[in-house]
C-alpha cells in the first residue's frame, strides 16, 4: 500500500469562524468542480457527527472482521483481535464539523491514466491509484480549505484531517460504506458490504473521508437511507456470488497488494449482478487491475493510450496537410 499523505490538522488561532455564505458555496462548488476534473465524480458532504453516531448505534467493528471471521485470514492490518473503528475527529464542534466523501465511478480511470503517462518513472510508484487518488485529492482539499479559510477572514487555512481508504491502521481506519449510506450516496447491503449508487451501481469506490474544521449546520439532519436499489432476484444472485466469491478467497493465500485473475473475476461477478448502473460498468483492465494490481494491465492501457494519441497526432496532420493543398 502507498504511504499515504494526512492533511495538515494543526487547529487554527484565528477567531473567525464562518465562512460568508455564498463565498462558502463558491469555494464548494470550485472543489467539486476540480475533483470532478481528476475523475472523482462521487463526493458529497456529511457532518462527522452522523458517522460517528451511527458507528456507535450499530456498536460496529470492521467488515473486514465478518469477513475473517468468516474465512480464517488475517486482517490486511496485520491485527489479530477485531477492533473497533475510531470516531472522526470534530475538531470540538460536538459532532457538527463538515466532513467530505471523496470516490469515482470509472470516470477516474482516464484522468489517471493521462497521469500516469506523464510520470517520468511509473513504476517506482508503489500504488499508482493510491499515489494519484492522493495527490489529486489534497490539492484540491488543501485549495478549498485556504478558499474557506479566506471567505471567514482567517490567515491560516482551514485545519483539517484526511482518511484513506486504503488505509488499514486501526486509528485511521473508515468505513467508506457506512459513510457514503450516511451521506445518503448510496444504498449498502450489509449482507454483502456491497454498496450500489443510484445512477453508477456498483460501480464506485470510495477514496476519503475528509474533515474540516468548518461547521456543517446547514446540512441539517441525515437524509433518509436509500432504498434497496436492486431487486429481490439481483440480490439473491449477487449474494450467492459474494459466497462464491468468499469460498474461493478463504482457499487461497491473499496478499494487501492484490488477489488471482480467477478470484478478481468472482468478486467481479457480484457487482455484475446489480442491472442498475451497468452502462458504467468499469472496462475489463480497470476492473481487473482494482482487484489484482497487476502491472502489465496498466502498461497495456498505457500502450493503447499512446497508440490512440498517435492516430490523432497523424490525422491532425493529415487534415493540415489537405488545407494547404
Amino acid at each position: 500500500m502507498a504511504s499515504l499523505p494526512r492533511i495538515e490538522r494543526t487547529p487554527s488561532t484565528d477567531t473567525a469562524d464562518e465562512p460568508a455564505h455564498s463565498s462558502a458555496e463558491q469555494a464548494y462548488a470550485a472543489l467539486t468542480a476540480e475533483l470532478q476534473k481528476s475523475g472523482f465524480d462521487v463526493v458529497a458532504p456529511l457532518r462527522a457527527g452522523w458517522y460517528n453516531d451511527y458507528i456507535r448505534e450499530l456498536g460496529l467493528s470492521t467488515d473486514s472482521t465478518a469477513y475473517l471471521q468468516a474465512s480464517g485470514e488475517r486482517h490486511a492490518s496485520g491485527e489479530e483481535a477485531p477492533f473497533a473503528l475510531a470516531p472522526l475527529p470534530d475538531f470540538g464542534r460536538s459532532g457538527d464539523a463538515l466532513a467530505i466523501l471523496v470516490g469515482n465511478s470509472r470516470a477516474m480511470w482516464p484522468a489517471f491514466l493521462r497521469w500516469l503517462k506523464a510520470q517520468k518513472d511509473p513504476d517506482a510508484l508503489s500504488d499508482p491509484v493510491d499515489t494519484f487518488a492522493a495527490e489529486a485529492i489534497c490539492g484540491a482539499v488543501g485549495r478549498f480549505a485556504a478558499a474557506s479559510a479566506a471567505a471567514a477572514g482567517r490567515k491560516a487555512a482551514v485545519a483539517h484531517d484526511s482518511f484513506w481508504a486504503s488505509d488499514m491502521t486501526p486509528a485511521r481506519l473508515v468505513d467508506m460504506n457506512r459513510a457514503a449510506r450516511v451521506a445518503g450516496v448510496c444504498y449498502f447491503s450489509d449482507a454483502m458490504f456491497l454498496s450500489v449508487h443510484p445512477t453508477f451501481g456498483a460501480w464506485v469506490a470510495f477514496r476519503a473521508v475528509v474533515v474540516l474544521d468548518l461547521p456543517a449546520s446547514h446540512l441539517r439532519g441525515p437524509p433518509a437511507p436509500l432504498p434497496p436499489l436492486l431487486s429481490d432476484h439481483e440480490a439473491a444472485a449477487a449474494k450467492a456470488a459474494f459466497d462464491e466469491a468468499l469460498r474461493a478467497s478463504a482457499a487461497e493465500e491473499l496478499r494487501v497488494d492484490g488477489m488471482p485473475r480467477h478470484l478478481a473475476h468472482k468478486w467481479a461477478a457480484m457487482r455484475d449482478c446489480v442491472r442498475r448502473g451497468r452502462e458504467h460498468r468499469y472496462g475489463a483492465r480497470q476492473s481487473e487491475y482494482h482487484y489484482t494490481k497487476d502491472r502489465s494491465l496498466l502498461a497495456a492501457e498505457l500502450a493503447g493510450l499512446e497508440a490512440e494519441e498517435g492516430k490523432q497526432q497523424a490525422g491532425g496532420e493529415g487534415k493540415a496537410r489537405s488545407a494547404e493543398v
